[in-house]
């Protein structure tokens, strides 16, 4: 039968039949596996930049939280006054807000000062720290106690460094199944340090502990994948530290996909194989034809797909191919769809939409070459309230309603962002006038629809011509913010950008950066006034004053430095201080034999505190003084802050027996019926009316009815800023009792005034 024409015919075509076939599945299976694996790798490949752009993201966001803190006036104050319970309490509610699991504080030049993990050493940071001078958009990781932490650090300025702020998220398991959720592919991190390894990933148990069980090929991974590590799955390894391989991200696609793809192809060719082997060898090779040119379009259009290409979809293939080619299609609709969203939100604010503070720096940053027009900052008055009143839902219903009303004024901006909470920004490319600034001011601030209620707002503004002003966008934006708080300050709607804020500005930070550092280095002394008692002709008192002769500023006047320090909350320490050398003095001169009453003054802030009494009368006792030695100044205006806690701490100090004087009586808010409530003993007339009693019969008809009618309230009368005998004559007629001025003496230092006060009382009557 082999013998025959026929036989042999049909048995050389069955062998190049199935030569063919065989040889067709090998090729087609093989290139398929191929494929396959490089589709994978691609795959894992793509999951990798994903991975690396989530942990990206999570530190522009932690960056991006921290910047708040770092730029918070009351951080920056804690910092620079060393309050440590009020800055570990900064980090802890910052960090808890954020969801960071550690926060640590180092000096300028990287020595720990504060942090959120027990046991954390200097030298667990020192490298951080390095990293994060070298190098500050570095991804930072920090392994501690056999875990790492992704840290973000920022410099903390005012104006210059001061300290570094740096918070930061446990990788671990929680982190890992985030990432997979965005990247689809599992996640291992890996800690090897003192001969331990440590891994939080989400695989399987067992699959964990396949993988522990290879830690020494951990290495060859970073250059080369693996379908071992563990079975199958192609893995491979990123290193969380460039400078430290002892801490890996390691990535694992799982391959079942493939497989089941590959069998699947597989067990189809047999079939086509086994049905060819039935029929004719006709049949065969038209089967072979129809079967291996869809197989080789399937490889071609995947190999297209892993080269980010969009092939032309498969026509005439069979069913299994046609859904194979769409899942890779959807695949890679899938990633491209997830980095673009992943790269929105990087850019813009989750909740109106706008661009975010790193965006719009970024957009001013790109159009530095042909940056002009203005920049206006925007801020809406007193929202912290308004969000206290109508809820975190109501308060971010009415910030989108704000947002949609800003892209709707006219003209309208050529970039709008949130920058913070209640804070916008708007660039002009052209320029915008005041009044067509006013005009949008007032289409912002028409009420806002929430929740069947009217909500008005009130919108302050810092307008920042950007011509003349340089094209560094930190002195842009910093001059435009100081803009913006001047308006807030000066309950304005619009403020502009004057040439020299920035200066007053950087010299105010200076300034309250330099004060606890000028208390603590002695920059800061008293000065002494005598106080002279017209009817003994003897001084019988002094007032303390402050003064400050900065290193590198010079002499500092005290309105400017008080006034900062109640701005900044600094307040308290330059009392305490005053207070602590005032009694010293009075120490000093009792040592002397000289009995002086020596007045201070103190704030309103000061005068709310309910405790100051007891602290003044524990400080007294302690150094064996009485009461009676020491005066407390206060003015009208502070009285009138609070006047039911002030005049209680008042009455506290008068029933210790510690005088109270009104200082600058006249210029104030208070009248003669109100002072007739107040437990003071003393009133000291302002200098604006003592000046010039000789020559302007005004001032001294004034100050006659006054000294009678402090006179019939009881009070003693203190007259302030006396240059002149004429004037100290015309006082005395006036039946004044006490005469402070220049006509006896400016204010001096301790041992001038001592010399002073000597010689004053050597010339036996003390007359002038």
């Amino acid at each position: 039968m082999l013998n025959s024409f026929r036989a042999r015919l049909i048995l050389v075509f069955f062998t190049v039949l199935t030569l063919v076939q065989f040889a067709t599945a090998f090729s087609v299976l093989t290139a398929t596996q191929r494929d396959n694996f490089l589709q994978q790798q691609k795959s894992l490949e793509i999951g990798a930049n994903v991975f690396r752009e989530v942990l990206s993201n999570r530190g522009i966001q932690l960056s991006q939280s921290l910047s708040v803190l770092s730029a918070d006036f009351g951080f920056k104050r804690a910092i620079a006054t060393r309050e440590q319970e009020t800055i570990e309490s900064v980090l802890s509610n910052h960090g808890a807000r954020i969801g960071a699991d550690a926060a640590v504080l180092l000096s300028p030049k990287g020595e720990l000062l504060t942090s959120s993990l027990p046991g954390l050493t200097q030298d667990d940071i020192q490298s951080l720290f390095q990293l994060t001078i070298n190098n500050a958009n570095a991804l930072a990781i920090l392994e501690f106690d056999h875990a790492s932490y992704q840290f973000v650090q920022q410099p903390v300025k005012a104006p210059t460094l001061i300290a570094w702020v740096g918070m930061g998220f446990l990788l671990d398991e929680k982190v890992a199944s985030q990432a997979k959720a965005i990247t689809g592919i599992d996640v291992s991190f890996v800690n090897q340090t003192k001969g331990r390894t440590e891994i939080a990933s989400t695989l399987s148990s067992s699959e964990k502990q396949t993988v522990i069980a290879q830690a020494n090929q951990f290495p060859s991974l970073l250059t080369l994948p693996s379908e071992t590590i563990p079975a199958d799955h192609l893995s491979m390894a990123i290193k969380l530290y460039e400078h430290n391989g002892n801490q890996l991200a390691l990535l694992h696609q799982s391959n079942l996909k493939w497989q089941q793809s590959y069998q699947q192809l597989r067990n189809n060719m047999l079939a086509i194989f086994a049905l060819t082997l039935a029929l004719a060898i006709a049949v065969a090779i038209w089967l072979s034809g129809s079967l291996t040119e869809p197989v080789h379009r399937l490889v071609l259009y995947a190999r297209q797909i892993g080269q980010g290409k969009q092939p032309e979809s498969i026509q005439g293939a069979p069913a299994e191919l046609r859904v194979l080619a769409k899942s890779l299609s959807l695949m890679r609709d899938d990633i491209e769809a997830r980095e673009k969203d992943l790269v929105y939100q990087s850019r813009h604010d989750s909740l109106t939409g706008l661009l975010n503070r790193f965006a719009a720096k970024q957009y001013l940053t790109d159009l530095k070459q042909h940056l002009s027009g203005t920049i206006v900052l925007l801020d809406i008055k007193h929202f912290r309230h308004i969000n206290d009143i109508i809820g975190f839902a109501n308060a971010d219903a009415l910030l989108l309603l704000f947002a949609r009303r800003l892209e709707q004024l006219a003209p309208k901006a050529d970039m709008l962002a949130r920058l913070d909470g209640d804070s916008f920004l708007l660039l002009y490319r052209q320029s915008i006038s005041h009044d067509l600034l006013l005009k949008s001011l007032d289409m912002l601030e028409a009420p806002f629809p929430i929740q069947g209620s009217n909500i008005s707002l009130g919108v302050r503004a810092g307008l920042l011509e950007i011509d003349g002003n340089g094209a560094d966008i930190d002195v842009l934006m910093r001059r435009a913010e100081i803009a913006l708080n001047q308006a807030c300050l000066q309950e304005q709607r619009i403020v502009s950008y004057r040439a020299g804020d920035d200066e007053k500005y950087q010299r105010e930070l200076t300034l309250i950066r330099d004060l606890p550092i000028g208390l603590a280095q002695d920059q800061l002394y008293l000065v002494f006034q005598p106080k002279i008692d017209l009817r003994l002709n003897r001084c019988t008192g002094a007032e303390a004053l402050i003064r400050w002769q900065h290193p590198t500023l010079g002499f500092i006047p005290p309105d400017e430095f008080i006034q900062l320090a109640e701005n900044s909350g600094n307040i308290d320490i330059i009392s305490q201080w005053v207070l602590k050398q005032a009694i010293k003095q009075l120490v000093a001169w009792q040592q002397r034999g000289v009995a002086l009453k020596l007045a201070i003054n103190l704030s309103a802030h000061d005068l709310s505190d309910t405790r100051l009494p007891n602290q003044i009368s524990t400080l007294l006792k302690d150094n064996h003084l009485p009461s009676g030695v020491l005066c407390i100044e206060v003015t009208e205006g502070a009285v009138m802050t609070d006047a039911q806690t002030v005049v209680g701490v008042l009455q506290q100090f008068r029933d210790m027996g510690v005088s109270v004087a009104i200082d600058d009586f006249g210029t104030g808010h208070s009248s003669l019926a109100y002072l007739k409530m107040l437990p003071v003993d003393e009133v000291k007339i302002d200098r604006s009316f003592i000046q010039h009693i000789h020559s302007n019969s005004q001032d001294a008809m004034i100050v006659n009815t006054s000294i009678q009618l402090i006179h019939g309230l009881g009070f003693s009368v203190v007259a302030e800023g006396v240059e002149d005998e004429a004037g100290v004559d015309m006082l005395r007629k006036l039946n004044c009792d006490i005469i402070q001025g220049y006509v006896f003496s400016k204010p001096l230092k301790a041992a001038e005034f001592d010399q002073w006060f000597d010689a004053f009382h050597g010339k036996g009557t003390g007359e002038i």
